[in-house]
């Protein structure tokens, strides 16, 4: 009697074992679909067995599994391949298509995977190790003269110095193959010690996720060696946290216009919720309406050479109070309007004096009022002058309240 009740029963399992292993088969990518049809994706591959590769290989077509995931494997690279219903299933219920799951992670390395035919006599382009020796940690570099019959792609380049990311427990990631990735970790700390540079306090299991554009470009290690993150050095990034501090040292920690006890604390100290975007320039822009800043506190602009504001339009500021050149600035502001109202009072007053003044008459002709008269006369028309200019002093474009 057989273990799952008989021999007749374990007949059928072997049957289905059978069935399942023609419905599964691992391939080798000779071609992938470039187009811009709905058959890009789609590859040319050789069959392989899992214990050996064969001379002559069957070569069959396949389709991505998902089609709301794009995941194409490189040539050479290996696939999991299935068996399962065509598209028109419905004109022919026998019909097959086979369908393509992501390239085996043969060598560990996000870059590429590939193996070569071994019935075909090429080097890879990788190196002049074998893959024994690449498994084993050797540094993977690119040849000054790769094999054009052991190209990856049709302009896919080999690259030796992206490195793949170190998981902690729990983690989710997510990482393309040119040092790009995402992160869906959390604070980890061991024996009172954190981990990693985001773990410095909190607890474990408080969330952050890290978006990576591009590692750090002067990285070197062993082409095995896992790596980190760094907020530093990486080319772009965004990093969303919940507890933690993150060790960004800013372009710039001038915090001078705040009182002392209203500064903010600087970014690499800050422990909390928070959102950090770093790269080598930003650039926030709207295509149909506006761009708001919000803040419960203040809106700090920190800037190393200046900060510069063009706008074709009206630049309005509303606030309880305007500080210009310093917070403990006490000097106030003339309205110009104002100002220059007064002005005009005063020298039409000063210039009806003087205008009487010029019309006296000396009696007797030693008292000297006829120099002052002259005096006035010419005091009296300079004021005429002065008047006139009163309105040009005003700003056509500066307001105030």
């Amino acid at each position: 009697m057989g273990v799952f009740g008989g021999n007749n029963q374990s007949t059928g399992n072997e049957d289905i074992l059978r069935q399942l292993s023609s419905q599964f088969l691992f391939a080798r990518v000779l071609e992938i679909d470039q187009s811009t049809t709905l058959f890009n994706g789609n590859i040319r591959a050789e069959i392989m067995n899992v214990k050996a590769t064969t001379e002559g290989a069957k070569i069959i077509s396949a389709k991505p599994f998902f089609p709301n995931i794009k995941s194409y494997p490189l040539t050479n690279e290996v696939v999991f391949v299935i068996s399962g219903p065509s598209s028109k299933y419905y004109e022919n219920s026998g019909g097959v298509t086979y369908y393509y799951f992501t390239a085996f992670n043969l060598w560990g390395n996000v870059n590429t995977n590939p193996t070569p035919n071994p019935y075909i006599n090429v080097s890879p382009p990788s190196t002049n190790k074998t893959l024994d020796q690449i498994e084993a940690g050797s540094p993977n570099q690119s040849s000054v003269q790769p094999s054009n019959e052991f190209k990856p792609g049709v302009y896919f380049t080999e690259k030796a110095n992206i490195f793949p990311l170190y998981p902690f427990e729990g983690d989710t990631i997510i990482e393309g193959r040119f040092g790009n990735s995402i992160r869906f970790g959390s604070t980890d700390i061991a024996n009172s010690s954190s981990l990693n540079p985001w773990s410095s306090v909190g607890n474990n299991g408080d969330p952050i996720t890290i978006i990576r554009n591009g590692q750090n470009p002067n990285l070197t290690t062993s082409a095995q060696t896992l790596i980190l993150e760094d907020i530093n050095k990486d080319q772009a990034g965004i990093w969303m946290g919940s507890t933690q501090k993150l060790p960004l040292d800013t372009s710039s920690t001038f915090y001078d216009s705040y009182q002392s006890q209203n500064a903010p604390t600087t970014p690499n100290q800050y422990a909390g919720k928070q959102i950090i975007l770093t790269s080598g320039r930003l650039v926030f822009n709207t295509k149909e309406d506006h761009l708001l800043l919000s803040s419960k506190k203040s809106i700090n602009l920190n800037a190393v050479q200046s900060v510069n504001i063009d706008v074709t339009g009206p630049f309005v500021v509303q606030a309880g109070e305007i500080f210009l050149g310093s917070k403990d600035a006490n000097e106030s502001v003339l309205l110009g309007d104002s100002t220059v109202e007064l002005l005009k009072n005063i020298f039409t007053d000063i210039s009806t004096l003087l205008n009487v003044m010029s019309q006296q008459v000396t009696r007797p002709t030693e008292t000297g009022l006829g120099a002052l008269a002259t005096i006035a006369s010419a005091v009296q028309e300079n004021l005429s002058g002065y008047i006139a200019q009163l309105e040009d002093i005003k700003s056509e474009f500066v307001k105030v309240e």
